[in-house]
């Protein structure tokens, strides 16, 4: 935009004051001012000016560019790059929009925020130590991981997310496109994201930081149980169900409300749920397991430094809890950096992350027996001692409360942990640098688990103890050098070459004991166990050695190329397949910068890119290539013996898996940039997938072997913007942001070898994440043409094998069956009458986040959404909702004969057929994820106490989320998962209060 332009909607305020206005179509303003006014003028993408007013009555007022918020500089694979001459997919999350959300790691803190990017609960998981699964622009691979490679401060990193605290973050860079991550070579196949921690300043201050916040974390709500009345009701569906009087069974029940069956040994399976329901008991085991818990997390940090050295340092604690005591997650983590300029020439820095972590209760999960307990019993015994089973359960629910007794159940995982970097960056002639970095990470860890003989993990069995520890060692070196040249003013080159080696090494055991003479020893000490010992080990290493090369030019900041080669050799991988080059191109055109694009007053910014690459995977196996040995003890003669036997075929062709990327980007801006975004369009094909084949039994091998073979596809659009909605400076004037992405991703199997049409769950031409199984056709009703139907499939319709009321499969192929002439029409229900019902994965999903701050107040609205896809619950298709009467249910709308249209079979003491097919949910969701309200105290108050600046803040998550109305009504209470809502305790929202004070 040129200089002589109008500026519509600029601020302008009178310092010190709440008198102001903004500028007209024109750029003008009318303003009263007192004496002596001094002017604060600010526009979004320009310097914001103080101007004196004087005497004058009138004003000119040139704004000037903010090149520092045009020319952005993010970080990128192997550096830094300014925005505007970027050319591949990526997105950058700064460090206030991380801290919105006050979690445990990066990954949560990611949910909503970037496009492309799917962060979910895998299995719904509510334990406070688990960590989101990141998808980046869906999944490509069947049998090798699809996690995104994790790097932290140049070097790639192996370690869990949970390991370090968000508060020594500052910045996240996402790569998603090929032209971005082939840099990475192999490691970037499924997306990079890139962690910046915070480093120290040169200004010569120091600043002395803490952060803290304290919160209640509550179940959303208790799941959807059968009170005693509700459950006593399904318990006699299910016997008369299963036992009704008919011709053929005189001995059968007249209907559930016959008397004949309350005793004992018919609806009551033992004495005490007789007992039990006859002393009107109506216990709520829900509101016994699960209580509120408590999230907290402080940090206290140093930063300063001077021209030569600057450092940042830290040390932080962080405790999660849920709805469960058992279950905690714990966290102490200390940082340093150091940044060193030697001279002119040689600067050096380093940076260590430290970190002790304690995971309580990982296994540790009584929701099972807690949740299936009958109403009918109490906890207690009449002497006040809890009581073992369950009665009526057949001895298969236990007393949950039995976890609780001190020293009977003990899981706790302990890790220590400390990944340091550092790096020598040494100035050469030419304008040539070499740039040294390496990193080692170690990891020890081990895990501890003790169940005692009364708890609901051995119900009765004997004590069980375990404990394995291992230790990870990984350590990267890289030798990188860069050059940077401009010539002929116009056109400048960089390039950047790159030699790395990296090497990862995992060792561990275990042992596994039963029965202790005293439940004290736990898993400390296997030699005292009186029962068997069992033990189990590993050890294995691999390695990577790479080059790299890539070039950046640049005509007048107009036209962009970025070009990109990286070979990588690979141990895990067959010896004459181990090494592959990954090139990529991509080419950038910074419409903006184009003269015809100066005398324009509505684009702010335009560029379009197009980028194409390969990239490559092999997270498999190290020992995939390799045959291996079973092991097996027999008898030879009277002795026992260790015998081995081959167990795999190896597979010496064993390669890379390639995926193959074309993207399309536009990136625009409106109005000074109060409009700005991109629009990504892609398509990944992955070749030479990394499937399992299995060997026919004449063999001798039972086990299935990895071999390349297939290809998927993905395709994608994603759409990115940011708005400001009011243009204030945040202070005397409002400012409003929000933030808006919406993403979408189709796969589809393209290839599965010759000839084949299905293998390994896929199917040729359908989704990957495709739902093949069985219809439903509703119920079968108690209709004379129903039961002309069911009978011409062969079922019964009278007595206890009745189908009346069960759910009915659809036909959807024809049978036929030779009588002898012609082929005649059967009915029946084969594998031939499955079909395709839906996909896993959603249509489209993103999120919504709003920021707002006016005179010291901020705050903050984070959506994220879901549309489209279909999850499985196994709280409906497992043991919750057996609907046989021995257990305690969900309160579902069963069918009776009163009660046709329900939604559920009916009850049955045998097993209930087909209701996994009801246990499918639409998982489009919109989830209020969390709000944000803070105060900033005015400088002049906290000044006089020694402090630079103080915020509080109140901070409620997973407020609440809208989804599914079937899912509701069925007792779901959150959908959000990545394919499976396992069985886990209640969801939780949490509402915390935080302080963040400076010195």
């Amino acid at each position: 935009m040129s200089e002589t332009e109008p500026l519509i909607g600029v601020s302008v305020i009178v310092q010190g004051t709440d008198i102001g206005t903004i500028t007209d179509l024109e750029g003008n303003f009318t303003l009263d001012v007192p004496e002596k006014a001094v002017l604060k003028v600010s526009y979004l993408g320009y310097v914001t000016q103080i101007v004196p007013v004087g005497k004058q009555s009138s004003v000119n007022i040139t704004m000037k560019e903010n090149s520092k918020i045009l020319d952005e500089v993010v970080v990128v694979g192997y550096g830094t790059q300014k925005k505007s001459d970027i050319t591949g997919a990526l997105v950058n999350v700064t460090e206030s929009v991380i801290k919105q959300a006050p979690v445990s790691n990066i990954a949560t803190a990611l949910q909503g925020l970037a496009a492309g990017v799917d962060v979910q609960m895998a299995g719904g998981s509510t334990h406070t130590g688990a960590v989101a699964t990141i998808r980046i622009r869906g999944e490509r691979s069947v049998n090798a991981n699809n996690d995104a490679l994790i790097v932290v401060d140049g070097i790639p990193y192996s370690g869990n997310l949970n390991d370090f605290s968000n508060d020594d973050i500052s910045s996240v860079s996402i790569l998603k496109d090929a032209s971005a991550t082939a840099i990475y070579g192999s490691r970037g196949a499924n997306g990079v994201v890139l962690i910046t921690t915070k480093r120290g300043t040169s200004d010569g201050k120091t600043t002395v930081s803490y952060s803290g916040y304290y919160g209640v974390t509550a179940a959303i709500k208790d799941y959807n149980l059968m009170n005693r009345n509700e459950f006593m009701r399904l318990k006699q569906w299910a016997n008369y169900n299963s036992n009704p009087k008919t011709d053929t069974n005189p001995g059968g029940y007249t209907g559930p409300d016959d008397t004949s069956m309350m005793v004992l040994n018919k609806l009551f399976k033992d004495q005490g749920e007789m007992d039990g329901y006859n002393s009107g008991n109506d216990t709520d085991w829900q509101s016994l397991v699960f209580k509120n818990g408590i999230q907290t997390n402080h940090q206290l940090s140093l930063n300063g430094g001077n021209s030569k050295t600057s450092y940042n340092t830290s040390v932080g604690y962080y405790r999660g809890e849920n709805s469960y005591p058992g279950q905690a997650f714990e966290r102490m983590t200390g940082k340093i950096s150091l940044d060193s300029k030697v001279n002119d020439h040689l600067k050096i820095g380093m940076s260590s992350l430290n970190s002790y972590v304690k995971d309580f209760g990982e296994g540790d999960n009584p929701t099972e027996h807690a949740l299936r307990a009958t109403p009918f019993a109490t906890p207690y015994d009449g002497d006040g001692n809890l009581i073992l089973a369950i009665p009526g359960s057949s001895a298969q629910v236990w007393n949950p409360l039995l976890d609780r007794v001190p020293g009977a159940i003990k899981d706790v995982r302990r890790a220590l942990a400390t990944f340091t970097t550092g790096y020598a960056e040494l100035n050469l002639p030419a304008g040539l640098k070499y740039k040294f970095n390496g990193g080692v990470q170690l990891k020890y860890e081990t895990r501890g688990t003790f169940a005692a003989s009364n708890t609901t993990q051995r119900m009765g069995d004997l004590d069980r103890a375990y404990a394995d520890h291992y230790l990870a060692c990984d350590y990267t070196l890289e030798n990188i050098l860069t050059w940077d040249h401009t010539f002929f003013d116009d056109h400048n080159i960089g390039f950047t070459g790159l030699f790395s080696y990296e090497n990862r090494q995992r060792d561990g055991n275990s042992i596994t004991s039963y029965s202790y003479f005293d439940d004290n020893i736990q898993f400390y000490n296997p030699s005292k166990a009186t029962g068997s010992v069992q033990g189990d080990g590993g050890f294995e290493k691999w390695s990577i050695l790479s080059y790299m090369g890539r070039m950046n030019y640049s005509y007048k900041d107009k036209y962009l190329l970025t070009a990109t080669v990286r070979y990588d050799g690979s141990s895990r991988l067959a010896a004459q397949n181990r090494w592959h080059a990954f090139p990529s191109l991509a080419l950038g055109w910074n419409i903006m910068r184009e003269n015809f694009m100066q005398n324009q007053k509505v684009l702010s910014g335009l560029k379009l890119r197009a980028s194409w690459g390969n990239v490559g995977s092999t997270a498999i196996s190290p020992y995939q290539t390799m045959a291996t040995l079973g092991t097996n003890r027999y008898i030879f003669g009277s002795t026992g013996v260790m015998g081995t036997y081959p167990n795999s075929v190896p597979d010496y062709s064993l390669g890379w898996e390639n995926t193959e990327t074309i993207n399309f980007g536009l990136d625009f801006g409106f109005l000074a940039n109060r409009i700005n975004g991109t629009v990504e369009l892609y398509q990944q094909n992955t070749t030479d997938l990394l499937l399992s084949v299995d060997l026919p039994a004449t063999s001798g091998y039972s086990n299935s072997y990895v071999t390349n073979i297939g290809e998927i596809r993905n395709r994608g659009i994603e759409f990115n913007v940011t708005t400001v909605n009011i243009a204030g400076d945040g202070d005397k004037t409002l400012r409003w942001s929000t933030d808006f992405n919406i993403f979408a991703n189709r796969n589809k199997v393209i290839d599965l070898g010759k000839g084949v049409q299905k293998t390994n769950g896929l199917y040729l031409n359908q989704s990957k994440d495709i739902i093949y199984d069985y219809q439903l056709d509703g119920m079968w009703q108690d209709t004379p043409e129903d039961r002309a139907l069911a009978q011409s499939y062969g079922y019964s319709v009278t007595g206890g094998t009745s189908v009346i009321g069960t759910l009915r499969l659809k036909n959807n192929h024809i049978d036929y069956e030779a009588d002898g002439v012609t082929p005649k029409a059967k009915q029946v229900i084969n594998e031939d009458d499955r079909t395709f019902l839906g996909k896993r994965t959603p249509d489209f999903e993103g999120g919504i986040n709003n920021r707002l701050s006016y005179k010291g107040f901020d705050f903050s609205c984070l959506f994220s959404y879901r549309y489209g896809g279909t999850f499985t619950s196994d709280m409906h298709n497992g043991w919750m909702n057996t609907m046989q009467g021995t257990y305690n249910n969900l309160n579902i709308d069963y069918w009776t004969p009163d009660n046709t249209g329900a939604r559920w079979p009916k009850p049955s003491t045998g097993s209930v057929s087909n209701k996994g097919l009801l246990s499918r949910y639409n998982a489009s969701y919109l989830k209020l994820r969390n709000i944000t309200l803070g105060y900033s105290v005015p400088k002049g108050i906290v000044s006089k106490y020694g402090i630079q600046s103080a915020r509080v803040y109140t901070t409620a998550s997973n407020l609440y989320t809208w989804f599914d109305s079937q899912y509701k009504k069925d007792g779901g209470i959150d959908p959000e998962t990545t394919s499976t809502i396992n069985l886990y305790t209640p969801p939780v929202r949490s509402f915390i209060f935080g302080v963040n004070l400076s010195f």
